[in-house]
């Protein structure tokens, strides 16, 4: 649905969720605490009320923008498996598609989710408490993938789904600090090879 924002000046027009992706960028690039809702709505030449309107608080509007970044985010298809697809090459897939992303990234972000989980890793907020509890979503969801790869006998049957699960998610974060020290693609492919293997699977290219 088409949402006008009052605005100052020449007054820009946005679609909600068009607004959504362009703030999504904004705390992607200069992280939550730095920003404010009067510093957005000067960037966006909108008006301060309009934004607290549209999204009520300043944490609405970062829980938006991360939700918005998640269906985004090549994890989002991990999460999206059907019963029966083969786990090792979907992970090999969406590890090979964070590769991409994260070294082409001319700004060298990493991963949106995990700057934002680190910076507000201390808060008692509501936006910082869930923002945990989706991450512990998160987890319970890989657990449930490592499980059903052992059921499909990807993985040898004496493997922890708690600890692969924990393995797995850590190594992607590795992934994206990696990225922000300037790794190339191929490089952190290498990688991506290297761990599936290690810890059962069987990578594409084997």
């Amino acid at each position: 649905m088409q949402q006008e924002l009052e605005t100052r000046g020449r007054p820009p027009i946005f679609c909600h969720d068009e607004l959504v992706r362009i703030i999504t960028e904004m705390f992607w690039s200069d992280g939550y605490k730095s920003l404010s809702i009067n510093s957005i709505a000067k960037k966006l030449g909108l008006n301060r009320t309009s934004l607290y309107n549209s999204f009520k608080s300043k944490e609405n509007l970062l829980l938006e923008c991360l939700d918005y970044y998640a269906e985004q985010s090549p994890t989002a298809k991990l999460f999206q498996h059907q019963p029966q697809q083969n786990i090792s090459g979907l992970l090999t897939q969406v590890l090979y598609q964070l590769c991409r992303e994260r070294a082409n990234d001319p700004l060298k972000r990493g991963c949106l989710a995990a700057n934002i989980y680190t910076e507000l890793a201390s808060d008692k907020s509501c936006a910082a408490k869930t923002i945990l509890d989706k991450n512990e979503a998160r987890k319970k969801k890989m657990r449930l993938i490592i499980k059903r790869a052992i059921d499909q006998q990807e993985l040898p049957p004496n493997t922890d789904p708690e600890i692969c699960a924990n393995v797995i998610l850590s190594f992607m974060n590795g992934l994206n600090a990696h990225a922000k020290s300037g790794a190339t693609e191929q490089e952190m492919k290498r990688m991506c090879d290297f761990f599936i293997e290690k810890i059962g699977f069987v990578s594409l290219n084997s």
